[in-house]
């Protein structure tokens, strides 16, 4: 039986939001409410295990950092209760309690007194410290002449000094250069192979699925879904594509000053749907409606993933040019994607594909997990020994 890490009963925390500064001292004076409250958690229920990594993805304002605070016990909740078992460092904001006229040394010593560390243990710790955050000779230097990269550096060194039951990222390996973060998610991972428990919140799905055992998706303070990586971070970025509101698409869509699309893509519709398979065939069927059947158009489709990346943009050059209504099919046969969430973009474009007539998105469609290796493409390999 695994035993509980962190337990998380009915939290609920309430902030207090005042128009104006002197409300406050008005709410106290005159003992009326002069505040409204923003709920940045409502009733939420969480359970992680000891040696698991738990991932919290949402959007901004859902109640992550709130979370991970008041877990860290840096901040205090209105309702509820959070049970710790086991010693907790936290990666929320890095360097908040360093002093810019101390030196990088003398820093260490005061950011570790802060998170319990004695100064004969922490003495023991400096070495370590100060080759993880390979800053050279600025490690005698005030902190007020360190660059935004080396303070970063050496505040993830100091965190990660302590030997914790229990490891708290929030956003961390998206500091400093792209060296750092791949050494900051090495060190991360060396946590989690020695069966720490980490809370980890981050807005790349990438990270999320590569270093969770475990998700939950935070939306407006609440729950709105918990289980395996993939299975959580796919139904996140499906409903962030959804989101995009009707008017907003309209807004983008080209159109005469009578209102009406000159070319109009009436449909569109993906086969098999909402799961695609790796090696299935990928089929776009696109119906077409122009205003004036003797108008010249081409058809144009961008295959996407949720987080923007193109995959593919593929016309219809090579055909006659279109003319009056017409269904047209685009084909990916047996496709060789892997895991994601993805959509097609479909536009009807003049005949030198210039001028944009209309423009639709598909809904998205996922593609599970099926292998263990990592990339966007199954290709062909052979290993040679």
């Amino acid at each position: 039986m695994n035993t509980s890490a962190i337990t998380v009963k009915n939290l609920r925390k309430v902030y207090k939001v005042y128009p104006k500064p002197i409300d406050r001292l008005k709410e106290i004076l005159f003992r009326q409410r002069y505040h409204n409250e923003f709920v940045a958690l409502d009733g939420t229920n969480i359970e992680i295990h000891e040696g698991e990594t738990f991932g919290i993805i949402g959007e901004n304002g859902a109640g992550k950092s709130t979370l991970l605070k008041i877990i860290s016990k840096t901040l205090k909740q209105t309702e509820g209760e959070v049970d710790i078992q086991g010693r907790v460092s936290s990666l929320l904001e890095l360097g908040s309690g360093f002093h810019p006229e101390f030196t990088g040394i003398d820093n260490i010593y005061f950011y570790g007194s802060l998170l319990g560390i004695s100064p004969s243990e922490m003495k023991k710790k400096v070495e370590d410290i100060i080759s993880f955050a390979e800053i050279g000779e600025h490690i005698n230097y005030p902190l007020k002449t360190y660059s935004s990269g080396m303070y970063v550096r050496l505040a993830f060194s100091v965190a990660m000094a302590i030997d914790p039951d229990i490891l708290v990222v929030d956003e961390a390996l998206s500091v400093g250069d792209l060296y750092f973060q791949k050494k900051s998610a090495e060190k991360i991972l060396s946590f989690k192979e020695q069966g720490k428990t980490i809370v980890f919140c981050s807005h790349s799905m990438y990270y999320i699925n590569r270093l969770c055992d475990k998700v939950i998706w935070l939306r407006n303070g609440k729950v709105a879904m918990e289980g395996a990586p993939h299975a959580v971070t796919q139904a996140y970025e499906t409903y962030q594509l959804k989101k995009e509101s009707s008017e907003e698409r309209e807004e983008t869509r080209p159109r005469e000053s009578d209102g009406a699309a000159l070319v109009l893509i009436r449909s569109v519709i993906v086969t098999p749907f909402p799961t695609v398979r790796s090696g299935d065939d990928l089929n776009i069927e696109i119906q077409i409606e122009p205003k004036d059947d003797s108008l010249p158009y081409r058809m144009a489709v961008i295959l996407k993933r949720i987080d923007g990346i193109d995959i593919i943009g593929i016309g219809t050059k090579d055909h006659e040019v279109l003319r009056g209504g017409r269904s047209v099919t685009l084909c990916f046969p047996s496709l060789q994607l892997k895991e994601g969430t993805f959509f097609a973009e479909v536009y009807a474009m003049d005949e030198n594909f210039v001028h944009v007539f209309d423009l639709k998105a598909t809904s998205p469609f996922i593609i599970p997990k099926e292998t263990l290796e990592l990339g966007l493409l199954n290709m062909p390999y052979k290993w040679t020994v």
